[in-house]
């Protein structure tokens, strides 16, 4: 993606304080060099209580959502991928609290430890 099409997705986000500018400069650096994936998602989430309208991030949820999956890691070795629906969650706390609830409860592993990280669709 171009940095104007990343300066688009996030023309809206009208940060309320500098820290909020600061999250939106560093999401932008991030998308632009493909940062780790969770750290996307942990600005975004940042970003989102940090704006007046926090709808103007719809761009970027839909661009995180089609752009990047949560791997499921047991034993050292991905399991499955799924799609990340960030939906109408507040934080990223309670995403991932959510996402642990699916794979607990959807899942039929048995082992303990089970981990869980964000990362680009392979495309």
């Amino acid at each position: 993606m171009s940095p104007l099409e990343f300066q688009k997705l996030l023309s809206k986000a009208v940060p309320l304080t500098p820290e909020g500018a600061d999250l939106v400069l560093d999401l932008r650096q991030i998308l632009l060099e493909k940062g780790h994936p969770g750290t996307c998602v942990q600005c975004f989430f940042s970003l989102l209580g940090s704006l007046q309208r926090p709808g103007a991030l719809n761009p970027l949820k839909h661009w995180l959502e089609s752009h990047l999956v949560v791997a499921v890691r047991i034993d050292g070795k991905i399991r499955e991928h799924f799609p990340v629906r960030i939906g109408n969650t507040r934080s990223l706390e309670d995403y991932c609290q959510k996402t642990a609830q699916i794979i607990r409860t959807d899942r039929a592993y048995k082992e303990e430890q089970i981990f869980l990280s964000f990362q680009y669709c392979q495309k």
